[in-house]
């Protein structure tokens, strides 16, 4: 059970995960999510208490007491040394995106995904910009991404704000005002 556990959630940490653009979209990772640190916890619970039990009546130790803690540290220790993909990783397939979305009639592009990434939306915005709209699991009136801006800083919308991360690329925040 708890290589089943920690494997789910380094699933879902490195982004090994079935699109959320699904029927339940957010729902689902985040309910494997919780779902499966509860099991993890219940699992640590009942080793606890079967270690316990084990050394007072044995008096002794033994090393299978070491497999649950061992496999949850080796996946804290993988997940820890090796990061996810990261945006600079996948910028050629997101500047290919963007190249397709602004040669294309078609000023809007829903749910793509591109690697470890999944986009609500990629539109067109003015002076040949391209947005790329993170799907996150809770956004609340913020949305954030990437923006192919390779006639400068990016305009924006709304509360906006930008990081340039180099060439004709940004990393940006809006909050919806009404």
């Amino acid at each position: 059970m708890t290589v089943l556990a920690v494997g789910l959630l380094l699933c879902l940490y490195y982004g090994w995960w079935p699109s959320r653009f699904g029927s339940f979209q957010w729902a689902e990772p985040l309910l494997f999510c919780v779902g499966t640190l509860l099991a993890l916890g219940v699992v640590g619970l009942v080793w606890a208490i079967r270690t316990l039990i084990y050394v007072v009546e044995e008096r002794r130790w033994s090393w299978w007491i070491l497999q649950a803690p061992a496999i949850v540290l080796s996946g804290v220790a993988l997940s820890a040394t090796l990061q996810p993909t990261s945006f600079d990783e996948m910028r050629p397939e997101f500047e290919q995106a963007a190249q397709e979305l602004l040669a294309s009639p078609d000023r809007t592009r829903e749910y793509l995904e591109i690697g470890r990434f999944d986009i609500y939306q990629a539109f067109e915005g003015r002076d040949g910009e391209v947005y790329f709209e993170e799907a996150s699991w809770f956004s609340f009136g913020t949305s954030t991404g990437w923006v192919y801006s390779p006639n400068g800083e990016p305009a924006g919308f709304d509360d906006f704000s930008s990081t340039h991360l180099g060439g004709p690329w940004y990393e940006y925040e809006s909050v919806w005002r009404d």
